[in-house]
């Protein structure tokens, strides 16, 4: 057991909170006797409490809009999630998930919860991701990948029921398979490159964290980055998460047509690239949070047991920080 917590009573008080975090969620929110007006659950969606910056007008009225026609149809509400779809390779739990997605899945829960609430259709989450194109843009094996969603389905699983529901959507399927998505995505990158354009920094820094280390050299890391935007800018993505039904959840700040929720209670840092820990809160206590796994030191892992661990041999220990170290 690490330095940072000892005796008996510590032990016993960190296996309950672990036991905690992965019980299966309880019932659903009581299904409401009638439906809530438009205006009320728009506002229950973009509640300050889950917020992290912001609701412009025009995604206030997106939201507005989408909440209407859910109600007026009778159909869950529905959200997108664009995600990487993989682990970062600079994570230690790479190429599987870690407590990272855990409580990022476990925090939109209890966010669908307070929606389900109001709107007795419930909720359906979509995760919506490219599966077998990385090899082309950060190099990532595809057996890496496929041990990701393995492990992600199980946990998305587990945190599903009736009325509020997660959902993986390789959106490779809208191109007939990833040959299909990876020769669109090529298609607009050679558009994007002859008209000259530069990825910014914020891609460039991504791409830098997420090309595999054998590959990362300036030229590898520039060509993944506009890659990764040319990737993003595909209408069907676009269509998919943000200009259909569906509201689009980011992790960022600034997105267009975007609620930006925390990826946990504490933390904004995109969970496949970062790692789960416990953090000390700085009144004796521990705290769920996403940090970058580079800030957590050899001697602050500790092996734990509970019921969630064979979804990934990374949940078999977790590493607790101090408060204020990095995310």
């Amino acid at each position: 057991m690490s330095a940072i917590i000892s005796g008996a009573m510590s032990r016993t008080w960190l296996h309950a909170m672990l036991a905690r975090l992965t019980a299966p969620p309880g019932a659903s929110a009581p299904v409401p006797d009638r439906p809530a007006a438009a205006e009320r659950l728009a506002a229950r969606i973009a509640a300050r409490a889950w917020r992290r910056s912001g609701v412009d007008a025009e995604t206030a009225a997106d939201i507005r809009a989408k909440a209407a026609a859910a109600i007026a149809a009778g159909v869950p509400l529905g959200f997108a999630v664009p995600f990487g779809g993989y682990k970062g390779p600079r994570q230690p739990a790479a190429p599987h998930i870690d407590w990272a997605e855990l409580f990022w899945i476990a925090h939109l829960r209890a966010y669908a919860e307070t929606l389900a609430a109001l709107h007795a259709p419930g909720v359906v989450i979509s995760l919506s991701y490219f599966h077998g194109v990385l090899g082309g843009i950060n190099r990532l094996p595809q057996s890496d990948q496929d041990r990701y969603i393995q492990g992600l389905r199980a946990l998305l699983a587990h945190y599903s029921d009736a009325r509020i529901r997660f959902e993986l959507i390789d959106l490779s399927a809208l191109f007939g398979g990833p040959a299909g998505a990876v020769a669109a995505i090529e298609r607009r990158y050679d558009e994007l490159r002859r008209s000259g354009a530069e990825p910014p920094g914020p891609a460039l820094r991504s791409a830098a964290r997420n090309v595999m280390h054998d590959h990362a050299s300036e030229a590898v890391i520039r060509e993944a980055a506009l890659r990764c935007l040319a990737m993003e800018s595909l209408e069907e993505r676009r269509r998919f998460n943000k200009f259909g039904p569906r509201i689009q959840i980011t992790h960022i700040r600034g997105a267009s047509l975007s609620l930006h929720l925390g990826s946990c209670a504490t933390s904004i840092h995109q969970p496949w690239v970062g790692t789960g820990v416990l953090e000390g809160d700085g009144a004796g206590g521990w705290r769920p949070r996403i940090v970058n796994g580079g800030a957590i030191q050899p001697g602050a892992w500790v092996e734990v047991a509970h019921k969630l661990q064979g979804l990934s041999p990374a949940l078999g220990r977790i590493g607790l920080l101090q408060e204020g170290a990095s995310d």
